[in-house]
């Protein structure tokens, strides 16, 4: 891989994992249990980045005929139509490279070819050395993960690629699994991880884009009012005659730390002699004498 590859690099990478006919026909070996409901969102997302011109890695499941794998009836034979990709998944100018043991790679492969294919033998995409070697050449903010199966090859791709310090989102309503309680563990497993959980609306609407990049959208419940203010009061409610009284009143700083100035010292007055202060008890010279007809007596 050249240097111009490490330097240009991409924004993302769209990583399609095993969408195959074994798992996602009705008639196919093994398919999955929310067949119904991802396949409609993996295609948008292939239609997606087919517009967008995106760079499109896909892992291919490949058994050798008689191969058991885990005791499962077999699945994904090589050369057999179980095997074979969906036709919306396959983009016009595409490569295969069969897992043989070698590093050896196409030169800037994704400069003549918009999807790369790399066979694997079992649930770790990362086990084909030239699919390891291409992860990690290539310069890319984040990768996009879909496809078969959640709780299994999509979870060790996920953690070996966090643990590589990849910045991944998983899209998980277009994750295919065979059991729904260990895909939400599983799905449980990579958020602890570092990976952002999305639904296919929130990648296509870009929503999905803006967590991976650390930016939250303002909601309509927190939206800031910065229109200048007015004389006829726009801005907050604020006419410019509020506004100045505010200023007036907020209390301005010492620079002392940013603390409030403190208030002028007031003239002090010392209390009045106890002696000169009259009792409220106290009888005046009058008190003693009594009222007549007459007048005082």
């Amino acid at each position: 891989m050249s240097n111009s590859m490490r330097r240009n690099g991409c924004e993302r990478i769209l990583l399609d994992m095993n969408t195959q006919c074994d798992f996602l026909l009705p008639k196919g070996a093994l398919p999955v249990t929310n067949r119904a409901e991802v396949l409609p969102n993996i295609r948008k997302i292939m239609n997606w980045g087919r517009i967008r011109r995106d760079p499109i890695l896909s892992s291919l499941e490949s058994h050798r005929p008689g191969e058991s794998v885990n005791g499962l009836p077999a699945y994904c034979v090589d050369r057999t139509k179980g095997q074979k990709k969906l036709p919306f998944t396959l983009m016009p100018r595409r490569i295969l490279l069969q897992g043989d043991n070698t590093l050896d790679l196409p030169f800037e492969p994704f400069r003549r070819f918009q999807q790369v294919i790399c066979t694997k033998r079992n649930c770790d995409f990362l086990s084909n050395p030239k699919a390891d070697r291409l992860i990690n050449t290539i310069q890319t903010k984040y990768l996009i993960v879909f496809g078969i199966l959640a709780e299994q090859c999509i979870k060790v791709t996920v953690l070996g690629l966090l643990a590589r310090r990849r910045k991944i989102i998983v899209v998980r309503d277009a994750c295919g699994y065979w059991y729904d309680s260990e895909a939400e563990l599983a799905f449980r497993q990579m958020s602890a991880k570092g990976a952002i959980l999305a639904t296919t609306e929130e990648l296509l609407s870009g929503e999905a884009e803006a967590k991976i990049n650390g930016i939250k959208k303002p909601s309509a419940d927190h939206e800031v009012d910065d229109s200048p203010i007015t004389p006829h009061g726009k801005g907050n409610g604020r006419t410019a005659e509020q506004a100045a009284t505010t200023e007036h009143e907020r209390p301005k700083s010492s620079g002392n730390g940013g603390q409030p100035a403190a208030r002028p010292d007031r003239p002090r007055h010392d209390p009045p002699d106890p002696v000169d202060i009259p009792h409220r008890n106290a009888k005046s010279p009058a008190a003693g004498r009594t009222r007549s007809p007459h007048g005082l007596a």
